[in-house]
């Protein structure tokens, strides 16, 4: 099986392999040695920078959720989860500021877990 995959209208990915710690990147820079002021920066950031995107990659999945990532469209905020199960799937919601900062800083102290039902498959 070749990756990633089409099944449907959903796209599936390779699960990654554990890695020592988080990483944090957008599409200028990646972080290994941060601290949540970084991921506050990075969000804040995307909140006024058109076409930017934030992803927070753990060392392995937390709650089956390995990474977080957040884009804009339209003024609006996506944030997107990589839940892994039987390879790594995207899900996700539109929500406020204050709840992706909520989303990302408790996925970096390992609070995050997600309720399933807020969320949609990313179909491509």
């Amino acid at each position: 099986m070749k990756w990633p995959f089409k099944k449907g209208n959903e796209v599936i990915f390779q699960t990654e392999k554990p890695r020592a710690g988080f990483t944090l990147r957008n599409q200028d820079t990646e972080l290994t040695d941060f601290r949540d002021v970084d991921i506050e920066d990075y969000l804040a950031d995307l909140f006024v920078t058109p076409d930017q995107f934030v992803v927070l990659s753990a060392p392995q999945a937390q709650y089956k959720v390995r990474f977080v990532q957040a884009c804009t469209h339209e003024g609006e905020i996506e944030v997107e989860l990589g839940i892994e199960e039987n390879g790594t799937r995207l899900y996700y919601k539109m929500c406020s500021q204050e709840e992706c900062y909520r989303i990302f800083l408790d996925f970096y102290e390992n609070r995050f877990i997600p309720q399933m039902k807020e969320y949609r498959p990313v179909e491509f």
